[in-house]
């Protein structure tokens, strides 16, 4: 709904831009847009399709294990987990919380 300088009031339907009309009264808008919408409707046919997806390794998968075997990866890791799991809340400000 649209209101126009001319006083009129405009009705549109977004997903179908040829149905659209001009009206006196919001409530003539409406009836006329409804009424528009539902002849266009007679002439619609809804079909369906499968659409095929192409079904690939994701990009990150050629780098999956490369650290496998890294010591100095593992050491990484295994000190990342262990801040994650301690309950030690020292470095945390609890002014952040109040």
């Amino acid at each position: 709904m649209e209101p126009l300088t001319s006083g009129q009031i405009a009705a549109s339907i977004k997903e179908f831009p040829d149905c659209r009309v001009q009206a006196e009264t919001r409530e003539s808008a409406i009836a006329q847009i409804q009424a528009t919408f539902l002849e266009r409707l007679k002439n619609i046919e809804a079909i369906s399709w499968q659409v095929p997806i192409q079904i690939s390794e994701p990009a990150w998968m050629k780098f999956a294990g490369i650290f496998e075997d890294d010591i100095d990866f593992t050491a990484i890791t295994e000190s990342i987990r262990a801040e994650r799991t301690t309950d030690d809340d020292s470095e945390v400000d609890s002014s952040y919380y109040l």
